[in-house]
């Protein structure tokens, strides 16, 4: 096919979802498509095992980007990716230049945020160093006790328990034997996503490596060799390595959500935004892991291929969640459908339930990582091994995101005062999804307010703000031809009208928000606006015994 008639995809990132997705195309759509990467980091890094290199069990594994692009026929530009002109089908970008596409598919991952002030943070290979210096103070007895710590909101949590394990496991491979570990969670059970089976598991393990487990709460502080707990009682430790809450990063012109994820359908097609999807951690999907991401991908690059006229039936994402835990001793393969269907049990096993035995399963790029380190690939999964631990656990999407750690932890404390109902404002302003930035902007002018709840067919889909209007207008995007939908925050924190106006004061401060959409029925009642629940209901509230 001539150059000219290709189709100009545009993928964002160069990560597990960016790296599947065009290994994807590469196999579904072949010719029909250029493929170009978008990327400020020149690697692409094998972030799973990095959990080992603070114990010398694993050394960095990268891929310069460009040569694998060259290798499946793409090209790449080192750059990164700020927002759109969906109108114009530009991406802009962080060194100002504009790249046309003709489909985008947005797959750049998410920021690792410190979340614990005091703690050290491990995001990866780039801080196995500072947890190799918390090992050393172990060994020398400058410390005594280390917790691992797992914040509240999108993450995460295996690397903490793996981390743990390891760790004792290094401490008594050097005789050391009066250093103590400990693992906290706002987790209700050890890895919940994984299921009860697996839960007992890594109780049993943890028990066995003699790690004490704090489950239900998370660490708020650390000063002083005491890590603050909510709900207490807090914990003494000497050293914490916490892992990073992950946030997306604002993209002009894309519907993000409270913590800059983007939603998407199951084909990975961003809602309301023609030729753009997304993969991968920056989705709203709640489990931020690199099979997910894999899966996600796939089905992007399905959904692509066909509109494209390619042979292939796009598949909805149905994600299987695989896991590999590293212990110590021998690892530990975890596998569950997330699917509220599944059709196959759940399992917990010793021995390898897929190939290559990889931490990161993805249909295209687990046999290219295998065949670039000289590993031979299995075209398909092998059934469950015998002795493997049967799990009988349906766990669909709705329950997923039941299972991980709260977005905000406001349950775990209770609260006094009147209702939110008592304090909102009953006549919220209201916008259409496909109404202009403009004529929103001169309505909440009109009304004396600072934000709108968005509606599509009377359903809450965002939440738009004075602040996003300023936000566009730095973009140098004129507001008066954008639809809301592109600048709103979609698919908002909400709070039924019974609940706590303490609560939701809280909510809102732990958040970093000022507008609270409040529902009854799935209908918008009114809004909550924080300087005014403070002056209305000032917290009254205490951590539950």
């Amino acid at each position: 096919m001539a150059a000219h008639d290709r189709t100009k995809v545009l993928i964002a990132g160069g990560g597990v979802a960016a790296l599947e997705a065009a290994l994807a195309l590469r196999k579904l759509a072949g010719d029909r498509v250029d493929v170009e990467f978008l990327a400020p980091d020149p690697h692409f890094w094998y972030q799973p095992l990095s959990v080992a290199e603070p114990f010398g069990l694993a050394e960095p594994i990268r891929l310069e980007l460009d040569a694998v692009a060259h290798h499946i026929g793409a090209s790449g530009v080192r750059t990164r990716l700020t927002g759109i002109d969906a109108w114009r089908h530009v991406a802009h970008t962080s060194t100002n230049v504009e790249l046309e596409y003709d489909i985008l598919l947005i797959a750049c991952g998410t920021l690792p945020m410190p979340a614990i002030p005091g703690a050290v943070t491990f995001r990866g290979g780039v801080d196995s160093q500072a947890v190799s210096r918390v090992l050393g103070d172990l060994a020398t007895g400058e410390a005594r006790s280390v917790a691992f710590a797992v914040p509240w909101g999108a993450v995460w949590s295996l690397p903490a328990y793996e981390l743990a394990l390891l760790t004792a496991a290094h401490l008594r491979g050097r005789g050391v034997g009066d250093g103590e570990v400990a693992v906290v969670t706002p987790e209700a059970e050890p890895l919940q996503v994984f299921g009860p089976p697996a839960s007992a598991a890594i109780r049993r393990l943890l028990a066995d490596a003699g790690v004490e487990l704090r489950c239900s709460a998370y660490g708020r502080s650390h000063a002083d060799g005491m890590l603050e707990l909510v709900p207490g009682p807090h914990l003494a430790a000497d050293r914490v390595v916490a892992l990073p809450r992950l946030e997306g990063a604002p993209l002009d012109g894309i519907p993000q959500t409270l913590n800059g994820f983007i939603p998407v359908d199951a084909h990975g097609r961003v809602h309301g935004v023609a030729d753009v999807y997304a993969a991968g951690d920056i989705t709203s999907f709640p489990v931020k892991q690199g099979g997910i991401a894999s899966q996600q991908a796939d089905a992007a690059a399905e959904a692509i291929a066909a509109s494209l006229g390619a042979d292939v039936e796009p598949a909805p994402f149905r994600p299987v969640l695989r896991g590999v835990l590293l212990t110590g001793r021998a690892p530990r393969y975890l596998r569950r459908e997330l699917a509220g269907q599944p059709e196959h049990e759940p399992v917990a096993a010793l021995d390898a339930l897929w190939w290559p035995p990889a931490k990161i399963v993805g249909r295209y790029l687990a046999p290219f990582l295998a065949d670039l380190t000289g590993a031979a690939a299995a075209p398909t999964l092998p059934a469950p091994e015998d002795g493997a631990v049967p799990v009988e656990v349906d766990l669909d999407e709705e329950t997923t995101a039941r299972v991980l750690t709260s977005p905000v932890p406001h349950a775990i404390v209770r609260y006094a005062g009147p209702r939110v109902s008592e304090v909102m404002d009953a006549s919220p302003v209201r916008a259409g999804s496909d109404e202009s930035l403009g004529d929103v902007a001169a309505r909440l002018l009109e009304h004396g307010a600072t934000a709108a709840v968005v509606e599509d067919g009377g359903r809450l889909v965002g939440i738009v703000t004075a602040s996003d209007v300023v936000r566009a207008s730095a973009a140098r995007v004129g507001p008066e031809r954008l639809p809301v939908r592109l600048w709103m925050t979609a698919e908002p924190v909400v709070v039924p009208l019974s609940y706590p106006a303490s609560a939701a004061a809280l909510l809102m401060s732990e958040a970093g928000v000022h507008h609270l959409p409040i529902v009854d029925d799935d209908r918008v009642v009114g809004m909550l606006d924080l300087e005014h629940v403070l002056a209305r209901a000032a917290p009254a509230a205490h951590v539950a015994d």
